[in-house]
């Protein structure tokens, strides 16, 4: 159901606390407010430092969604020591 909230001083609204509790924000949380065929809508998001941008990366997303999909279907090997591991991985890098 919609809240009806009052425009302050300084173009500040405050947020309904049912709101806040269903979209489980805190205090210092960043909102995107983006104005939509004259309604405004307000949306939380998560900044992501800029020397962390690559890990969101297509690529990357790419092959974590393919780790997790390996992972399901049980198809992955153990290594005894991290030598092994290498090894494994150098042999991989050279086939290619």
């Amino acid at each position: 159901m919609p809240s009806l909230v009052k425009l302050r001083s300084r173009a500040q609204v405050t947020l309904p606390k049912e709101a806040v509790k269903k979209l489980n924000l805190k205090e210092g949380d960043n909102l995107s407010i983006e104005v939509y065929e004259g309604k405004v809508i307000i949306t939380p998001v998560a900044v992501i430092p800029k020397d962390e941008l690559w890990a969101w990366s297509p690529k990357v997303r790419s092959a974590i969604e393919e780790g997790k999909q390996e992972a399901k279907s049980g198809n992955l090997k153990e290594y005894a020591t991290v030598e092994e591991l290498w090894n494994d991985l150098n042999v991989a890098e050279t086939e290619d």
